[in-house]
């Protein structure tokens, strides 16, 4: 269901999380200590942050329809009509070419087409269609032509019923999105039962209400990383925004993050190696002698001819190969001058299943295509492929049905190699990207590319002469898979995946479709069918294969960065809970003030979050995004909580007041702090020394500035306070050290139990 404005408004201003920070800022406005109320602001960026991003996706839904941007072609007056969508009524009739998509639920009435209904059920097999067979809207069609009369449009169209499910906005499955969900699900209902506990134990050990209730509402914040999910969408958008210069449109924000996990990518040749344009090389006839011009002065030359004219004409859709074709034969005054046959009695329009195309005529076949897939003469099949040379090899046969094959000519053609396609296949070896070709076309032709672009390995394989396949073995075994159906594109992107493997797919057609959904990252080039656009997470809007690159490494720069990031964040998350939690039992003081942790909150967590998220990183992200900032956020949550806790029950001990407790609490929980942006920012650069000293400096003129040390209510140390400060110091260094170590090796192990 569609959301209006309002609606988008008021379910991210309704929440648990926003509700909970109210009541604490009514509880602190309540005893007077407004300055203490600066955490609100947080929560305010954060859901104004949210409702723009929610925005912004739901007039990227509304404009991504279900439904093709081109208009339908309707029969009007007998004149082919492109008419605008709405415009069509329910008993017209439509008219059908290879690539369109089926708008309305109808008959077919006239022709043969094959359609793709997988973008609808996922089943994977093309769909012969004849006159009176119905039509699913959303299906596309993949071979032939036809015209099919309109019987439901409208709410009872079932293109219109899939339009509002396809087009709700869906939560991305991702690492980092999860872990947001989760932290902001599971603390803000616990801070209910914390907080109404803690409240009680505040009251229960002081007599000061304003300390009582500021100090609870110190801890309930202190668990919330409330700039955590305002940074990860800002960085995000960000980083949304700097693709979109380069002409990438983003379909899916938290889709950053899954490409910078790539491992290995799968590559079509047409249009990613190649540019998709196709020229005829030479015409070969069965003694392997050259056509020269496309003359017919043989009776072998006539046959051949005459039936790749039967055969071209007879074909309504265009492809790169027809077009190649009918280029260069359509200029020759002889292949004008042929004779035609005096009937066609059966069209076979070209299949990406079939791999075939031809005509039945005089009682004989004439086909088009590759040649297994035309005879079974092994004596003919070898004889070809020893001639291909290289290149796509497309014969011409004649099957008289009776079991007898004569091969009547050969066109060898060749591809455009894209001028980038050498750089950009060393950019994915120097990167730790493992390069896979997978095409529907002959495996000399492929390989032969492939070689030319600098793929390594070339190890190649023809999946059409196996019988059985082992998709998991062919996966490992290969590095290129030719005459591949769109189904079998699906099951070796999901052998890679079972393999661990993470896998990015690109593709331009709707034989793509099935392989870019099961794919972790999917890219679909800009002039690409509408419905590979539509399962892409990723489009490329100038079709540009070079485009491909800066996609990987914003997407590396954006989550590496994150994850530093995160784990300052997720540091604070964990000593603030486990301190909430502590302090009820504890009959001391909480140690920290609401404005004294958004001091922190900046100082240590969002300003060097912000900063480090900005940093470039183009390495591949490896292990789990959880497994890697709980590496760094564990030990320093924990140190920080057992010095804290340390430091209350000394303080208590020796009647320390609030104030100097509080102070050397922020002063102890800065420096474990500097330790861990220190420990994330290894090997120190320029940028990130400057980051620490300007820290430093923010902290040091704080404590020392008489007015900045008196709103955030700091003092002067005493030396009694600066020993203890210091013990706990040096303390906390080992201790971090033994839980770093510790913590470095279990944590892996416990979260792979999960």
């Amino acid at each position: 269901m569609k959301h209006s404005i309002w609606r988008i408004i008021a379910k991210n201003t309704f929440t648990l999380f926003n509700f909970v920070n109210l009541i604490l800022a009514i509880m602190v406005a309540a005893v007077g200590s407004y300055k203490n109320m600066l955490f609100i602001t947080i929560a305010i960026a954060n859901t104004m942050i949210s409702i723009i991003n929610e925005v912004r996706a739901k007039k990227i839904v509304d404009k991504l329809k279900l439904l093709s941007e081109k208009n339908p072609v309707i029969m009007r007056n007998g004149t082919p009509t492109e008419v605008e969508i709405g415009d069509v009524k329910q008993g017209d009739v439509m008219v059908l070419t290879v690539g369109d998509q089926i708008m309305y639920d109808s008959r077919l009435i006239e022709g043969q087409i094959e359609v793709n209904e997988a973008f609808i059920t996922g089943e994977q097999e093309n769909i012969a269609k004849n006159p009176g067979d119905e039509l699913i809207s959303g299906s596309f069609v993949v071979a032939g032509s036809a015209k099919a009369e309109v019987e439901r449009v409208g709410a009872e169209n079932f293109v219109t019923k899939l339009q509002n499910e396809a087009s709700s906005i869906k939560t991305a499955d991702s690492h980092l999105f999860r872990l947001m969900n989760n932290i902001v699900k599971y603390i803000s209902w616990t801070l209910i039962p914390i907080g109404a506990l803690l409240l009680w134990a505040r009251f229960r050990a002081e007599a000061d209400t304003t300390t009582a209730i500021t100090s609870t509402v110190a801890a309930l914040i202190n668990m919330i990383p409330e700039g955590l999910i305002l940074l990860t969408s800002s960085v995000l958008a960000l980083a949304t925004i700097r693709l979109s210069k380069r002409r990438v449109l983003v379909q899916d924000l938290y889709a950053i993050e899954t490409l910078a996990r790539v491992d290995t990518i799968c590559l079509d040749k047409t249009g990613t190696l190649t540019t998709g344009n196709m020229t005829v090389f030479d015409v070969l006839m069965p003694d392997g002698s050259k056509m020269e011009g496309g003359g017919d002065s043989t009776p072998a030359e006539k046959s051949f001819l005459r039936a790749l004219k039967a055969i071209l004409t007879s074909q309504t859709a265009e492809n790169i190969t027809i077009i190649a074709l009918n280029k260069k034969f359509a200029r020759s005054a002889k292949f004008k001058a042929t004779d035609d046959f005096a009937k066609i009695d059966e069209i076979y329009p070209f299949s990406s299943d079939r791999k075939y195309s031809g005509v039945r005529v005089e009682g004989a076949k004439y086909l088009m295509g590759a040649i297994e897939f035309i005879t079974e003469d092994k004596t003919i099949i070898k004889e070809v492929k020893a001639k291909s040379g290289g290149y796509r090899t497309l014969a011409v046969v004649r099957d008289d049905g009776r079991g007898k094959t004569t091969l009547l000519g050969m066109i060898r053609l060749e591809d455009e190699i894209r001028a980038t396609a050498p750089k950009i296949i060393r950019y994915f070896y120097d990167n730790d990207i493992d390069v896979k070709i997978i095409s529907g076309d002959d495996l000399g032709s492929v390989t032969a590319i492939a070689e030319k672009v600098g793929v390594r390995g070339l190890r190649g394989v023809n999946l059409s002469e196996m019988k059985t396949k082992n998709y998991q073995k062919l996966a490992k075994d290969y590095d290129i898979f030719t005459r591949v159906t769109p189904g079998e594109k699906k099951e070796l992107i999901k052998a890679l995946k079972a393999a661990g493997r993470t896998v990015a797919m690109t593709g331009d057609g709707v034989n793509d479709i099935l392989a870019m959904k099961e794919a972790d990252a999917s890219l679909a080039i800009g002039e690409g069918s509408d419905a590979a656009r539509r399962a892409a997470k990723f489009v490329l809007l100038d079709s540009g294969f070079e485009s491909i690159p800066s996609i990987i490494d914003e997407g590396r720069q954006s989550i590496n960065n994150l994850e530093r990031s995160t784990s300052l964040f997720l540091a604070k998350t964990v000593y603030a809970s486990i301190l909430a939690v502590v302090f009820v039992f504890l009959p001391f003081s909480y140690p920290f003030k609401p404005i004294e942790m958004s001091l922190l909150n900046f100082a240590c967590i969002g300003f060097p979050g912000l900063v480090l998220s900005l940093e470039k990183n183009t390495d591949r992200v490896k292990n789990k995004f959880v497994t890697n900032i709980l590496t760094y956020s564990l030990p320093i949550g924990l140190t920080v909580s057992l010095a804290m806790i340390a430091l209350a029950i000394i303080a208590g001990l020796n009647n320390f007041p609030h104030y100097e407790l509080s102070t050397t609490a922020v002063f102890v929980t800065f420096v474990i702090d500097l330790i861990l942006i220190y420990w994330i920012s290894r090997p120190l650069n320029k940028l990130r020394a400057a980051l620490i000293v300007t820290i430093v400096s923010i902290m040091g003129v704080i404590f020392v500035w008489p007015f900045a040390r008196d709103f955030f209510e700091f003092t002067f140390l005493t030396d009694n306070g600066l020993f203890i400060a210091a013990i706990l110091i040096v303390a906390s260094v080992a201790v971090f050290e033994i839980l770093r170590r510790v913590l470095a090796h279990l944590t892996p192990k416990i979260l792979d139990r999960f």
